[in-house]
């Protein structure tokens, strides 16, 4: 089954994609550099072999959103298939579960919202422009994309083609998968009202949602780039701005905190469920549990039977024993805490290279060396 239906699906090679969706969005602009002069130009102040902003987008950038391609929407029809076929989703509710995965496909495919993503990165990309505008204007940063021209400041031939055609493209593949989150957020909600074959002992410690959970977190991939944006846009202004790292810092941890809560609020939706499932079944276990126990306690403690080797009724308690467990340390929350402390540090990683903008990596070694020494 494909949810997605668009030019350079997933149908093509990863490679092929990747080569022809970079080679658009960036080698015209080494070549037009090349003949605006701007490539090596010491006369500006961010020449193009200088600025770090069109190499994260197009060299980096793009990559991972094809790869994306490949690594998440395989894991929404995984998870798809797992709600039809592991009983997860009870007979009543397969017209809704189907209706559902419905919608979704055509809310994903929608071309009306598709052409509403572009206009959003065409417009997203004259925003861009104020910015190297107002660099140059306001504080005298000039630019590989601009140049004065009859007293007033112009797009060069290169920044001509960045505006229109490579942060437009970068944008709109962006947009597409944050579209892509919310189709699929909407999905787990709908899925989450449903009436569901929860099961309290399941070894996920999850109630059966287990695999809801990991897939899902699969979108931290969705986050990660954007913080690869977000670094390349800091650490543009520690260069040419004049920004420290400690001023930053605070954006950096708001823009972990606010990822880290948009990717769970998802698998927030099964919470109630989760919760009445495990309240109900500690319920239900601790009665049949102390059943077990004082039989337990009457047979053996109190009658004192000597027959407790060959008996298999201690095999079978301690194998209950575990059942209730898996019950008593339930998640109400589809993920493990860990897993939340290993995408903290996923989110963390595209902002390490900021610190070496003001320290080298010999000095960082000294300053451990000083410490250990």
């Amino acid at each position: 089954m494909k949810l997605t239906n668009l030019i350079l699906s997933n149908d093509e090679n990863t490679t092929v994609r990747i080569l022809i969706l970079t080679g658009v969005a960036w080698l015209p602009l080494v070549i037009l550099t090349l003949i605006d002069g701007t490539l090596f130009n010491r006369d500006i102040t961010i020449p193009f072999i200088k600025d770090i902003t069109p190499y994260v987008r197009c060299l980096i950038v793009i990559p991972l959103l094809v790869i994306a391609d490949n690594v998440i929407e395989p894991m929404m029809e995984r998870v798809i298939n797992y709600l039809k076929t592991s009983g997860l989703v009870t007979d009543t509710e397969t017209i809704k579960i189907d209706g559902a995965i419905e919608k979704m496909a055509c809310l994903l495919n929608n071309k009306w919202m598709l052409l509403v993503l572009l206009i959003l990165a065409i417009l997203f990309s004259f925003y861009m422009r104020s910015d190297y505008d107002e660099m140059w204007t306001e504080r005298g940063v000039t630019s590989w994309m601009l140049q004065l021209e009859n007293g007033e400041v112009d797009e060069t031939l290169a920044g001509t083609w960045f505006l229109l055609i490579t942060a437009p493209l970068v944008s709109f593949l962006v947009y597409r998968w944050v579209w892509r989150f919310i189709i699929w957020s909407i999905f787990l909600k709908r899925v989450s009202r449903m009436k569901l074959e929860l099961c309290a002992s399941h070894t996920d410690l999850a109630g059966g949602l287990g695999v809801i959970g990991k897939g899902h977190s699969l979108f931290v991939f969705l986050f990660f780039i954007l913080a690869t944006l977000l670094s390349s846009d800091l650490a543009s202004n520690m260069l040419y701005e004049e920004e420290v790292l400690i001023s930053i810092k605070q954006v950096v941890m708001v823009f972990i905190f606010v990822s880290i809560v948009l990717l769970l609020i998802p698998l927030l939706f099964f919470v109630r469920k989760l919760v009445d499932l495990k309240y109900d079944a500690l319920v239900e276990y601790s009665t049949l549990q102390n059943q077990i126990s004082n039989d337990f306690h009457k047979k053996w403690i109190k009658e004192e039977a000597d027959d407790l080797v060959d008996s298999m009724q201690p095999s079978a308690m301690a194998d209950y024993s575990a059942v209730f467990d898996n019950v008593n340390n339930m998640r109400i929350l589809l993920v493990d805490p860990k897993l939340i402390i290993a995408l903290v540090g996923i989110l963390l990683i595209p902002f390490l290279p900021l610190a070496l903008i003001e320290t080298s990596i010999w000095d960082i070694l000294q300053k451990i060396g000083g410490v250990l020494v």
